[in-house]
């Protein structure tokens, strides 16, 4: 990993809480405790399935607070991957850009939706698959000429992936991104016990 100079800074702005911010490569990364809905980067990270379809955790958030309607989002997102990606469905790697809509209130102009791995015990291949999944939005952000990022812990959850492996690949993936355009990255997770756990693991780790 890159060198990095971090510090502790907290601060509340409506309910988010920045615990740790690290500089990486000119990228400042964030860790934040709250809602990514209500996190106001450019755009913001949905952890999704290969099909789109937003029915539960942050892609049913993400949904609800893009359109009220969750249905209504999942029909959008699925429109938008026919058209870029020719297909009704997407793999590691791929990306999906959809409008913030109600979101932009907040400043989230994009939602990029990727799929990472689901986890039957974490090994080299659900590492490199997770990689996948954490790069191509950045690049796709980068590309977009965008300022900021937001992602929630890809992989975690129910799909089983350990939250220390994911936080760790995260910090790898954004230590090794060389940036155009982007300047912050942020890794927001909601509740306190997973934020508590993922600052342990930055702190070890910069």
């Amino acid at each position: 990993m890159p060198e990095s100079k971090g510090y502790i800074e907290i601060l509340r702005v409506n309910i988010m809480t920045v615990l740790k911010e690290v500089l990486f490569n000119r990228v400042r990364f964030k860790l934040v405790q709250g809602d990514i809905t209500k996190c106001g980067a450019e755009a913001i990270v949905n952890a999704a399935n290969k099909h789109l379809v937003h029915g539960g955790g942050v892609a049913l958030a993400i949904a609800r607070a893009a359109a009220k309607n969750p249905e209504e989002y999942t029909g959008i997102s699925r429109e938008e991957m026919k058209k870029q990606i020719g297909r009704d469905y997407i793999e590691h790697g791929e990306v999906v850009v959809t409008p913030g809509l109600l979101l932009e209130k907040t400043g989230t102009r994009y939602v990029i939706h990727t799929v990472g791995p689901v986890c039957r015990g974490w090994n080299s291949t659900a590492k490199e698959k997770l990689r996948k999944a954490l790069i191509a939005p950045l690049r796709k952000a980068d590309e977009m000429g965008l300022k900021s990022i937001a992602f929630p812990a890809v992989s975690a959850g129910i799909y089983g992936c350990p939250l220390e492996e994911v936080i760790k690949t995260i910090l790898e993936v954004v230590g090794g991104f060389s940036a155009k355009s982007l300047e912050e990255v942020f890794l927001v997770l909601y509740d306190e016990r997973s934020a508590s756990k993922a600052l342990e693991v930055l702190e070890s780790h910069t």
